[in-house]
């Protein structure tokens, strides 16, 4: 199923990775299977693992257009490592998500329908609990079953203590109840790393993520967004469309390192294009 896609722009997915080489096979079923492929798929992995590397052994021969990329594991790099990617990309249309969300069978195609000049599109996931999670993890049902029996587990989601359920509805673009939807709430979309997608050449010119963030929470979301903005891109809402599903697992929110993100953020001047950003990876080779 993979390789051109016309008239769609020509895309990549790129995919941050962090050893869960389980939801990784689980990313990559999906894409086996999405309505339209995307021309390229890149794991940007922040890190060399070894279990990483033995399972990657097992997916080159089922895609043709996957690229590994790897470096250091000298702490949270997210940014340095999708850099990376973005320079290795040579599609149009970038798409991002996290590596422990699995895309539903739409996602690709949604993202590409929606496109459009000058535009960011911000998508969300839903987030089942830890019962669901297994399920999915453990392939004791598949993403087709969760997506199709979605409304009809809406108590078991619940018990099962469900994030931000509304997010796993799929409409699709052509449905007039997402117009509507996002008709009226137009102007609250919002970038969050795990599913956005823009064009390349506007990474381009911001110069991709800011390196200098190196911590979690915004230097991978809100400070794409807010320079993006700075030039004028909008942003322009793909959820109930591009939908996907984040997997249960142990979350260490850390309040300091938000602050001390956010003030790094907030001490930035009012340009578009950051110092430490994509342009020293251009024209290098894979691994460094």
């Amino acid at each position: 199923m993979l390789g051109v896609s016309m008239p769609y722009r020509s895309s990549a997915i790129i995919i941050s990775v962090y050893k869960d080489t389980e939801a990784l096979g689980l990313i990559l079923d999906s894409l086996l299977n999405q309505t339209l492929a995307p021309n390229q798929i890149i794991i940007s992995e922040d890190g060399d693992s070894e279990e990483m590397r033995q399972f990657m052994t097992t997916q080159i021969g089922r895609f043709p257009n996957l690229l590994h990329l790897t470096q250091p594991d000298n702490g949270w790099r997210k940014n340095r490592a999708l850099n990376r990617a973005i320079a290795a990309s040579e599609a149009e249309y970038l798409i991002f998500i996290d590596g422990d969300c699995i895309p539903y069978p739409e996602f690709i195609e949604e993202h590409l329908k929606l496109e459009e000049p000058n535009h960011a599109l911000c998508g969300r996931r839903s987030e089942p609990g830890q019962y669901f999670s297994t399920l999915l993890r453990t392939k004791k049902i598949s993403l087709k079953r969760y997506e199709s029996t979605y409304l009809l587990n809406f108590f078991a989601l619940k018990r099962d203590r469900v994030k931000h359920y509304e997010e796993g509805i799929y409409f699709g673009s052509h449905h007039p109840l997402f117009h509507f939807i996002h008709s009226i709430s137009r102007k609250n979309s919002h970038i969050v790393g795990c599913n956005f997608s823009c064009h390349k050449s506007d990474m381009v010119r911001i110069n991709g993520f800011d390196e200098e963030f190196t911590m979690p929470t915004t230097g991978e979301d809100s400070d794409i967004e807010r320079r993006m903005r700075l030039l004028n891109i909008q942003m322009k809402s793909c959820r109930n469309a591009a939908n996907m599903v984040h997997l249960d697992h142990p979350k260490n929110f850390n309040p300091e390192i938000s602050a001390q993100t956010t003030a790094l953020m907030a001490s930035k001047d009012d340009t578009p294009y950051c110092f430490n950003g994509l342009d020293q990876h251009m024209n290098i080779g894979r691994s460094e």
